[in-house]
């Protein structure tokens, strides 16, 4: 008889996990168009998972939360 486990997953505490939120300067994953910013200023969320910010260089946008990567510090 053979049993099979999963390995266990590493665990990421609280302070690893990337947690948007209004007035949060954040890394995009792609930039909007040719002449806009790689970065975003979180203004509101628009509803789950997405956000409206500004992003210079291009303007008010609503984003997806897969689009963003990081808060810059």
């Amino acid at each position: 008889m053979s049993i099979s486990t999963k390995t266990p997953q590493a665990t990421l505490s609280l302070a690893d996990v990337f947690v948007p939120k209004a007035a949060q300067w954040v890394q995009l994953r792609d930039c909007l168009s040719e002449y806009s910013a790689d970065t975003a200023l979180l203004l509101c969320e628009a509803e789950k998972d997405r956000w409206v910010a500004w992003v210079p260089g291009f303007g008010q946008a609503t984003l997806e939360r897969s689009q963003l990567l990081q808060a810059i510090d």
